[in-house]
């Protein structure tokens, strides 16, 4: 009995072969990115040579990334940019949040992500710190 079916299914496949062939060759939503602007289409297996899949590292896209707390390299070097003449020790962690929201949120206009402690802080301050040594030495 199952032999059977088989046998009907494989028939019916063979004779139908332009149905079969369409969905086999195609794929759904793939996405593509076309000068940064991503779109979701259809595309056979053949792809044009126009259309290549591609990031790019435009400081536009950066920007749009989220920023975690943990990055504390990150972070430091915004920090040591818009406040060269800042010993990082004279501050407290109030004043040091406060400092980095400012800088990172609102002046490079990135997303801050994650829980902000005093560990976090600290290491921030200590990245922050040493290019601060490298810069005054």
């Amino acid at each position: 009995m199952i032999s059977g079916n088989i046998k009907k299914y494989s028939h019916f496949a063979l004779k139908n072969d332009r149905i079969f062939n369409f969905f086999l060759k195609t794929y759904r939503k793939v996405t593509h990115c076309y000068k940064n602007n991503f779109q979701i289409s259809s595309i056979l297996l053949k792809f044009p040579p126009s259309n290549k899949r591609y990031f790019s590292n435009n400081d536009s896209n950066i920007n749009k990334l989220p920023l975690h707390w943990e990055n504390a390299e990150d972070i430091a070097n915004m920090l040591f940019e818009e406040y060269r003449n800042i010993d990082p020790l004279t501050l407290r962690f109030e004043q040091l949040e406060n400092m980095i929201i400012d800088t990172v949120v609102k002046k490079n206009k990135r997303q801050l992500n994650g829980h902000c402690n005093e560990g976090v802080l600290e290491n921030i301050q200590m990245n922050w710190l040493e290019k601060y040594n490298e810069e005054n030495d």
